[in-house]
């Protein structure tokens, strides 16, 4: 599989661009991801700033450990929508998108 990481600014003004990368790229299940966020600040980032994530998959609840018998191959997509936002409520950065995960096909 290429690239799981699809994730791209969302529609809208946002004043701060942002960069998305994770290890490893297509994640694994059963190991652990980085994910790697960086923005280019052209609108300050005040003290206070916080990062509003929002995922969306109908069978977690939070907080949550996925956990399922795969057998054969099986994907898993999550979607994500991370907002980097001041303490005034403006949104500087926004980005949405989906991360694929491919299981590892099992002999039975």
């Amino acid at each position: 599989m290429a690239n799981a990481l699809q994730f791209s600014q969302c529609s809208g003004n946002y004043p701060n661009p942002v960069n998305v990368s994770i290890l490893p790229d297509p994640p694994i299940f059963g190991q652990p991801v980085e994910v790697f966020i960086s923005i280019m600040a052209y609108t300050t980032v005040e003290v206070g700033a916080y990062v509003d994530i929002q995922v969306n998959n109908p069978d977690w609840v939070f907080p949550f450990t996925f956990q399922q018998d795969i057998f054969g191959s099986k994907t898993l997509t999550v979607n994500i929508k991370a907002r980097l936002v001041n303490p005034d409520n403006t949104i500087l950065s926004c980005i949405d998108g989906s991360v694929t995960i491919q299981a590892p096909v099992s002999q039975k």
